[in-house]
């Protein structure tokens, strides 16, 4: 439109201008000979008539350019229409799964998804909403159309089928996913990430951890997360090694846990724990010394009790240094009164233990004084009462943990199972 407006605005100027030159010059004189045929007229005519007839030969042009396109134009009309469609029947089938509605997204995912610009997504999405509804032939059978459709998304669409097989809980097939993946992306984070998810799944301690220096390196988990994982890793591993009695390879994992994890109390429980059974109680000692030094934990303070080590007197000395910070915990007391059982320092060891219980009733603090009465100071009458308060201190603490229980599970009974919607 603005070019046939263009046209006409040039067109009267230029017939203005022919008529001012007309006007004062005259109209001119023009003459063709053709032949026998002779045709004259006047310049402003013959020079009108070209001007009329080119423009006449150039919209005829376009009009014919055009008419020659027109089944072009169809085409890419139809073609718009279905990429339309298509996407249309795409953000449709999302919605739908969005909704929880998986069977009638699958269909209209699948609607068009021949003739859509985006067939990889509808597959991929397609899988998804199968896999929802359990039909993993089918979610499988997608999964290979969309490799067929874009061969270059491998990475795409192997994740997909790698987190798909992860909610499946198929963590070998998964494993096999991503491990092809790595061969063809070894620095993708996320393919990192879920491997290790697979290795911890599967409990394959040993191959946990250097997943887990690549997922460090490649910035793929948070720390906080990704040191809880390293640390679960390593768990695994030690507890592998006690269990199967492998000294050597338990001492080499230990040594190869990084520092800020080693003063984790369950690790060095366990570590402990094999050396306690491997004799090993100088180095246990100190593992235990060096942590309560810092960190209280009664798991570990019982255990330095058990410990054999060369000076008891020495151990004892350690001990009694932390009730600085612990002065009224039953535990520490009782740790020391088993210590000063072990310095055959009786009578300190009594007094221990019956601080022990005027702060907490332990069961065992109970125990260690009765055998204390009855085989080394010679009073069996307190040490049968010492058993029978014992005794009643842990059925009281059985019946208090039972009724805990009980009125947790009637709480949980109590609350209504279906809520009304306001």
């Amino acid at each position: 439109m603005k070019r046939l407006i263009l046209a006409i605005l040039l067109a009267t100027v230029l017939a203005v201008l022919i008529g001012v030159i007309a006007l004062y010059k005259g109209p001119g004189y023009v003459v063709f000979s053709f032949a026998e045929y002779t045709v004259e007229t006047s310049f402003i005519f013959m020079l009108g008539f070209a001007a009329t007839a080119f423009f006449i030969f150039y919209y005829l042009l376009r009009i014919a350019s055009r008419l020659l396109h027109i089944p072009g134009y169809m085409n890419r009309r139809h073609s718009e229409r279905q990429s339309e469609r298509s996407r249309s029947a795409l953000v449709k089938g999302l919605i739908e799964m969005s909704e929880g509605r998986f069977e009638q997204a699958e269909k209209i995912l699948l609607k068009h998804v021949e003739l859509s610009d985006t067939s990889l997504l509808n597959y991929l999405m397609a899988a998804r909403s199968a896999q929802q509804l359990g039909a993993y032939d089918r979610r499988d059978e997608y999964l290979r159309l969309a490799h067929e459709s874009m061969p270059s998304a491998d990475i795409a669409i192997g994740i997909t089928q790698a987190e798909l097989q992860l909610s499946h809980q198929q963590y070998e097939q998964a494993l096999a996913t991503l491990n092809h993946l790595s061969t063809v992306a070894p620095k993708h984070g996320y393919v990192k990430k879920l491997l290790a998810r697979v290795y911890q799944q599967l409990g394959d301690w040993d191959s946990l951890s250097p997943v887990l220096n690549d997922v460090r390196k490649l910035k793929a988990l948070k720390d906080d997360k990704l040191d809880s994982a390293e640390l679960e890793s390593y768990f695994g591993m030690l507890k592998n090694s006690v269990k199967y009695a492998d000294v050597a390879k338990a001492e080499k994992i230990w040594q190869q846990i990084p520092k800020r994890l080693k003063s984790n109390a369950d690790l060095i429980l366990l570590y402990v724990n094999h050396l306690h059974k491997h004799d090993k109680e100088n180095d246990a000692e100190v593992l235990i010394r060096n942590h309560l030094s810092h960190q209280w934990n009664s798991e570990l303070a019982l255990m330095y009790a058990k410990l054999n080590s060369d000076d008891c007197k020495k151990q004892l000395e350690t001990a009694e240094t932390w009730l600085h910070n612990q002065q009224r915990n039953a535990v520490l007391l009782l740790v020391l009164g088993k210590l000063c059982l072990k310095c055959q320092l009786w009578g300190k060891a009594r007094s221990y233990f019956e601080t022990s219980i005027s702060i907490k009733p332990l069961a065992e603090s109970y125990l260690e004084l009765a055998r204390l009465l009855e085989e080394k100071m010679d009073s069996p009458e307190e040490a049968q009462k010492m058993y029978q308060l014992g005794l009643m201190s842990a059925v009281e603490n059985q019946t208090d943990s039972s009724l805990l229980n009980i009125k947790s599970v009637d709480e949980k009974a109590s609350k209504p199972i279906l809520k009304v919607i306001q």
